[in-house]
């Protein structure tokens, strides 16, 4: 079942986040310029549900917004600093919508993972209103867009909205239904955190055909751990780092 490729084996996760301020065009552009194929970023709706790329449910570690990020039009956090928090050299960054990065990733060619974020309330919204925006550039789009979220019930709203979509199981914790859950959901790849990965469990999810991702992964030996143990990919906020320390002839 496996469909994913990457190479290099290395997500950039919400953009070159060690690098550029996390979840903005200049992180995912700062990915593409370092030669990385895949970047990672989270959906959430702002009040007027329009989705935007952030991952905190509150605005203030990011921004120099206060408050819960979806009590906020998109009117109003467009204006807000992306940037600043991060250097001052990226003073005016802006938390960018979905439709801004999808215009960028099809004039970068770059493939995603999309992260949607799990909601207690509003998530079959979301859901809808994502793959209203995605459908157009679903449909034309040569770059591989997996989706993925810690919330079982979204990962299900995916499938049942986008039969043909492909989908992403994340694992913080372990999870004993994680097999029936790939089989239900029919997920493609299995994301699991790096505290809890063990190389045991990495060739139990090979072995029933699925990608196996694991998140976030900044050293380069451990990385080199993972790939040996079959990982597929690795998130990381230092994805060139990562890359240029396994590509093939140093990879052992």
């Amino acid at each position: 079942m496996s469909q994913l490729i990457f190479n290099p084996p290395v997500i950039a996760h919400r953009g070159a986040s060690a690098y550029a301020p996390e979840n903005t065009l200049v992180a995912f552009t700062k990915a593409a310029q370092l030669g990385i194929k895949w970047i990672e970023f989270d959906v959430m709706p702002a009040a007027c549900e329009k989705p935007i790329i952030f991952h905190d449910d509150l605005l203030e570690r990011t921004t120099n917004g206060k408050g819960d990020v979806q009590n906020y039009s998109y009117d109003y956090l467009a204006t807000l600093d992306a940037g600043r928090w991060f250097d001052a050299k990226f003073s005016g960054e802006k938390i960018p919508s979905l439709q801004t990065v999808l215009l960028f990733l099809e004039v970068s060619g770059l493939n995603a993972n999309v992260e949607i974020k799990g909601l207690a309330n509003g998530g079959e919204k979301l859901v809808i209103r994502v793959l209203k925006e995605m459908q157009d550039f679903l449909a034309h789009t040569s770059s591989t867009i997996l989706f993925s979220s810690f919330s079982i019930e979204t990962l299900h709203l995916l499938r049942a909205h986008a039969p043909n979509c492909l989908l992403g199981l994340l694992l913080h914790e372990y999870n004993p239904d994680w097999e029936q859950l790939c089989e239900s959901l029919r997920c493609v790849s299995v994301h699991v955190n790096n505290e809890i990965i063990t190389q045991d469990f990495v060739q139990e999810i090979k072995g029933i055909g699925r990608n196996v991702l694991s998140y976030t992964v900044n050293d380069v030996e451990r990385a080199r751990e993972l790939y040996a143990w079959g990982v597929d990919a690795v998130f990381s906020d230092v994805p060139d780092k990562i890359a240029n320390a396994v590509s093939a002839k140093n990879l052992f």
